[in-house]
């Protein structure tokens, strides 16, 4: 009977172990489910961050009749995402985006940097200021789950985060909608640029990052208008100091 008994111990105990085993299985189907979830989630945070460069660039050429309110948008942008790092995956996507955008589309164009007044597409911007930031801070959120190494292949963003990213870039379209001509005269080409940062968003998740050449260089030549701006303001009002 004590030998009986012991068989079935043992047999119920290595039975428990199978099912522990299963239940945590990559291969089991729950897990299968949430894989493929998760993937479906990184696709539609890889066309999220396209869509949102996108108004970036359009914003860039829609302020590029004074390159002052352009410069000082793009900069605002880089300065409310909240990020570490100008590097970062998303902030540092739409940065790559920005100095494309200025160098192949606004300084073939030798546009005019006016210190004193702002673009005639200001208030555009100023519509669009707080999507811009909701959506940017949205989407580099979703990305630092998805990407995460070490989680479990069930950790999924929720439904509903999607949709406030979906619901600011919608907010985005909108406004932008009613300056599309002004935009599209200024040189705004949405499917030439779209092809052009796709493969940047594509890389979102992989291991590898790309590489941008002279990043530095060109992102202090980029705003160096704005720092000769200040240099000069800060000279006047050390000279009026002067009372000569």
């Amino acid at each position: 009977m004590e030998s009986m008994s012991m068989n079935h111990r043992v047999v119920r105990h290595c039975h428990n172990k199978k099912l522990q085993q299963s239940r945590y299985s990559p291969y089991s189907k729950e897990n299968i489910i949430s894989t493929i979830e998760k993937e479906m989630q990184k696709d539609e945070a890889i066309r999220l961050g396209v869509e949102l460069s996108l108004f970036v660039a359009e914003t860039m050429v829609l302020l590029s009749d004074n390159l002052r309110s352009m410069l000082l948008f793009c900069l605002w942008v880089l300065t409310n995402a909240e990020c570490t790092y100008f590097t970062d995956p998303v902030v540092g996507r739409l940065h790559c985006v920005m100095l494309y955008v200025l160098e192949t589309y606004i300084k073939p164009k030798n546009g005019v940097y006016l210190a004193d007044v702002k673009s005639n597409q200001w208030e555009v911007f100023v519509k669009s200021c707080k999507s811009f930031v909701f959506g940017i801070r949205e989407l580099d959120r979703i990305v630092l789950i998805l990407g995460k190494r070490e989680s479990s292949s069930r950790e999924v963003v929720k439904t509903s985060d999607f949709e406030h990213c979906n619901q600011e870039l919608k907010k985005l379209e909108e406004t932008l909608r009613s300056a599309k001509d002004v935009s599209e005269a200024n040189g705004f080409a949405r499917e030439v640029i779209k092809s052009n940062i796709l493969s940047l968003w594509k890389s979102l998740f992989e291991t590898s990052q790309p590489k941008v050449i002279n990043l530095k260089n060109r992102t202090l030549d980029m705003f160096k208008p704005l720092l000769n701006q200040a240099r000069e303001i800060t000279c006047s009002s050390l000279i009026a100091s002067l009372h000569i």
